[in-house]
């Protein structure tokens, strides 16, 4: 015969494990908008037989009175798949790093305002006209020659301008990263001060089990790390939480350490220098970090130190530059400016300096004699001595013509073929066309960047619906749930009341034999 109450006990159980498992779909549905949630459940499991032999029945091998304790819980878990995860994180920090610098492009796009059309195009080509006009003109016509000049002034602003705005970007990036760096350090003191948390909490409970709120708050955490660089982390054997960011380790649950990012003074060298404070230098593969990185260190075929061959800021500044002297030597040089400082059309506003984007200017030489460019570097037979002078022919009547050859020559400039642009070779060809390929590149860059933000986006949007009909709690399911453990419980009950009527028998109904 078993035990009296064992049937009590076993319903006993099965009524709190009924009421538990209420209790946790109830606290599913409560949090279903609550951000970071993951749907939580009773593990159940079926109760053993013991192996007391004293208390066995009909044998001593037969266990039957013992048969039949019900189930038993081990703990409440969470309903996570690891490999979505995984998936997710990886993914999102590629949509963060597309997002971050479609945002950089779209801003240099904007700086340099529409190259091909209103900008750079344009006013190389006003220069361009006004010299076709100066050149129907006499060499001497002053006002032809002035609007000539306005122009290349013109164009000189506009240079200035560009580099105006890509510094000012360049400058709005870098305190962006540095406060990005700032945030995510906090981040890291944040999940540090979580993890003593998890640790002190983890202590009480079952082994495999954890304080599952905490763990959640910890998954959130890591969720948004994952959107600066790749990362991965991993647990140690009292709860806490281990993350690493490109194969370093910032986060060490069982140290209780974090290993901040730091960045070296960005004015002192003028790029961005990233590095973890062990040591070790920051080399990630996707994220918004990379973004930064990529955006403001990326210097094409001009890259040097720490910068790479991506196009962003700082190549399209050295672009822009290389334009700015390319355009200033080559009509310096067709000018005679090369053999003759007085015959400068372009120069530094900074004495000796390399002529850049930020510092170019009309000469000084040009600016007192608008006229100087339509003047001919010619010799005097009697003396053999060069001098500078407008270009005469004489016709079958013996009248003096002056003609525009040294400004149809600076005009045939613009169709030269040769030019080589940036000292490490970037383009050879016309003015024009080193113009249309920079507007190429920039907006080849974008859509490429843009492009792989739309496959990142899709595949995020996809994997946070494979996560949340895995982990986030489903209203319906829930429902269901509920109504099922409802019934258990009713049904439990039920059992304690027929073993209720049972006892009473045996209690009062045994041996009183015909009542």
């Amino acid at each position: 015969m078993r035990p009296t109450f064992l049937g009590f006990e076993t319903q006993k159980r099965t009524l709190m494990l009924a009421q538990k498992n209420i209790d946790i779909v109830g606290n599913n549905i409560s949090n279903i908008n609550t951000p970071g949630y993951t749907r939580q459940r009773v593990d159940l499991y079926a109760m053993y037989l013991s192996s007391n032999r004293n208390i066995d029945w009909s044998s001593r091998s037969n266990s039957l009175a013992m048969a039949g304790q019900g189930a038993n819980a081990y703990g409440v878990s969470q309903i996570r798949d690891i490999y979505i995860d995984k998936r997710y994180r990886e993914n999102v920090a590629v949509e963060s790093e597309t997002a971050k610098s479609v945002q950089i492009l779209t801003d240099i796009e904007d700086a340099l305002d529409n190259f091909e059309t209103d900008g750079l195009q344009w006013f190389t080509q006003q220069f361009f006209d006004a010299l076709q006009d100066y050149s129907t003109e006499k060499p001497d016509s002053v006002e032809a020659a002035t609007i000539a000049r306005n122009s290349a002034l013109s164009l000189c602003r506009l240079l200035n301008a560009y580099d105006e705005e890509l510094k000012r970007i360049e400058t709005t990036y870098v305190n962006d990263l540095k406060d990005t760096l700032d945030y995510i350090n906090g981040l890291l003191e944040d999940m540090n001060v979580l993890n003593d948390k998890i640790v002190k909490e983890k202590f009480h409970y079952n082994e495999g089990y954890d304080p599952n709120e905490l763990c959640d708050e910890m998954n959130l955490y890591i969720d948004e790390l994952a959107t600066y660089g790749n990362i991965t982390f991993s647990r140690n054997a009292d709860g806490s939480y281990n993350v690493e960011m490109g194969g370093v380790r910032i986060l060490d649950g069982k140290e209780g350490k974090t290993n901040r990012i730091l960045m070296e003074d960005y004015d002192t060298h003028g790029q961005a220098i990233l590095f973890f404070e062990s040591g070790d230098p920051l080399n990630i593969k996707s994220g918004e970090l990379k973004s930064f990185y990529d955006m403001i260190n990326g210097n094409g075929v001009y890259a040097q130190g720490h910068q790479n061959g991506s196009y962003g800021i700082a190549y399209f500044k050295s672009a822009i530059n290389e334009f700015a002297r390319t355009i200033a030597d080559t009509f310096n040089k067709a000018n005679y400016g090369d053999i003759d400082d007085s015959r400068l059309m372009f120069q530094s506003n900074v004495e000796g300096a390399i002529i850049t984007a930020g510092n170019i200017r009309v000469s000084d030489a040009w600016m007192k004699d608008a006229t100087m460019i339509g003047q001919k570097r010619l010799q005097d037979p009697l003396t053999g001595l060069y001098y500078y002078g407008y270009d005469e022919v004489t016709d079958e009547t013996g009248n003096v013509n002056l003609q525009n050859s040294n400004v149809l020559y600076l005009i045939s400039q613009f169709d030269n073929q040769n030019i080589k642009f940036g000292n490490c070779h970037d383009f050879q060809g016309s003015v024009y066309e080193y113009i249309s390929f920079i507007s190429n590149r920039l907006a080849q860059t974008i859509q490429y960047e843009d492009s792989r933000y739309q496959t990142a986006v899709i595949t995020v949007n996809g994997l946070l619906d494979a996560r949340d009909s895995v982990s986030a709690p489903q209203m319906d399911e829930e429902g269901i749930n509920m109504l099922n453990y409802q019934k258990w419980y009713n049904a439990s009950s039920r059992i304690v009341t027929t073993l209720d009527d049972m006892l009473d028998k045996l209690i009062n109904g045994t041996g009183r034999v015909g009542l």
